[in-house]
């Protein structure tokens, strides 16, 4: 018998469910794995949770990350970089050398990997687009979120060169997303590299360009003709450059999505960007929900990700009601808030007060604190904490 076939039913109650024009339901039912239904009358045999008001989103998507550097410190070498040419060139000399290169280099990747998909549950993300090869431990079952898989990608124009880049374009389906780093920088260098992506066929209806600080209104009409889009990613642009891109224009027609980078340059995680987000001015609350909802889907090509609906996979995570409305309350909330994550149907991070969710799924769960907070994690997955050789701060395992 699977997991699923011995799960009980759960209805969650007393919630407040969010999809893109706000909340349309104040219940809702997850079976085998998948959303049943909206505000329908609980069965026989369902588990009852109550959400005491809390919001129930979508899980989140986290558009862009590098899952192997999620342990690594924020590093840059001046006040600010050109470009990324000009910090990526800071790394060359300090490998042997620094500690804060040498320390996390150390660590076993699937470690590293782990932390990385932690880093994402903890935040409400469920699924996460990886911008590297997809290593074996990214492809397994047990891995914390789901990981994109279906992409073709090049790091840069930069590392890969025209030849290169314009040959992974080629190879890559219609109906799958390439995505590539471009005009990640505030030089001349950086604002040539759209046209050189032009010259070279790669602006298509499926390519999706991260940072583009150095995109211009030209070139970003440009993108919007093709049918392309970005994902954007401003902690990590302010960091490393001190300025992001603009998107206003590109967000009117929700071509963009949000994403953290990794923890070398970006915020700490999804919850935090949001925030980073907001800060720029240039998108109200709604948007950045979609921005990492049905946004992210969209350029992603995942149909069944980025929203709640019956036969849909039940991605979800809690909040409670820190603002009267849903979208500002994603804004105010930090790891610490979030009170409930599934995965698949299957609870991977409850509170006190929603452990149900594991109990009905039959799923063994480990006392642990977040940020001083007492929650419920997953056992299997605390079980590989307590053995990697490198920790989340402000994560506690209790017992």
């Amino acid at each position: 018998m699977s997991l699923f076939e011995r799960a009980r039913p759960i209805t969650f109650v007393n919630g407040r469910v969010v999809r893109p024009d706000g909340v349309f339901a104040n219940s809702l039912r997850v079976a085998a794995g998948r959303v049943t239904g909206f505000d329908g009358q609980i069965q026989i045999g369902d588990a009852v949770v109550d959400l005491a008001g809390g919001f129930v989103y979508p899980g989140l998507i986290n558009a862009h990350d590098h899952l192997e550097l999620n342990n690594f410190p924020r590093l840059k070498w001046q006040e600010r970089h050109a470009n990324a040419h000009d910090w990526r060139d800071g790394f060359q000399s300090r490998f042997k050398t620094d500690p804060r290169l040498i320390e996390p280099m150390a660590v076993p990747l699937d470690d590293r990997l782990l932390l990385s998909g932690l880093k994402n549950l903890l935040s409400g993300v469920t699924t996460v687009a990886h911008h590297n090869p997809l290593h074996p431990a990214l492809r397994g079952r047990d891995y914390p979120v789901r990981v994109v898989r279906r992409y073709r990608w090049s790091h840069s124009l930069l590392v890969d060169g025209d030849e290169a880049v314009a040959k992974s374009y080629r190879q890559t389906p219609g109906d799958w997303p390439w995505i590539i780093h471009a005009a990640e920088g505030t030089d001349a260098e950086a604002a040539d590299e759209f046209g050189r992506l032009e010259r070279l066929g790669c602006l298509g209806a499926n390519t999706v360009l991260v940072h583009g600080v150095g995109l211009g209104t030209a070139e970003r009409a440009r993108l919007l003709e093709r049918g392309g889009g970005l994902v954007w990613c401003p902690s990590s642009n302010e960091f490393m450059l001190g300025a992001t891109a603009a998107i206003g224009d590109l967000a009117c027609t929700g071509r963009v999505a949000l994403a953290t980078d990794s923890r070398l340059t970006g915020a700490r995680d999804l919850l935090s960007e949001l925030k980073c987000a907001s800060a720029t001015g240039q998108a109200d609350p709604a948007a950045l929900f979609r921005m990492v909802t049905i946004n992210a889907a969209a350029l992603l090509r995942l149909p069944e990700a980025g929203r709640l609906a019956p036969g849909l996979p039940a991605d979800l995570f809690v909040l409670p009601p820190l603002s009267a409305d849903p979208f500002e309350a994603l804004l105010l909330a930090d790891r610490g808030d979030v009170r409930l994550v599934m995965v698949g149907g299957q609870a991977a991070l409850a509170d006190n007060g929603l452990e149900l969710a594991f109990d009905a799924g039959h799923l063994a769960a480990s006392r642990v604190r977040i940020d001083g907070r007492d929650r419920f994690l997953a056992a299997p997955l605390a079980c590989r904490l307590r053995q990697a050789k490198c920790g989340e701060a402000g994560l506690v395992i209790a017992d």
